[in-house]
């Protein structure tokens, strides 16, 4: 899979989850990035899971 989308799509459900959660005394871009993090982690895991699925 394309990593340029994992990165987007990562960036977006990330912002979308800023929106809705707040780490009191971290800064807004901290947070940002914590959750890019987060979440490119959680898609790699799950896209390579998808693809071990689908080779059986």
């Amino acid at each position: 899979m394309n990593t340029d989308f994992i990165k987007t799509l990562a960036v977006e459900l990330a912002t979308r989850i800023n929106k809705l959660v707040n780490i009191p005394l971290v800064k807004e871009e901290d947070e940002q990035k914590f959750f890019e993090m987060v979440v490119m982690m959680v898609l790699e895991i799950v896209i390579a899971r998808l693809g071990k699925e689908l080779e059986k």
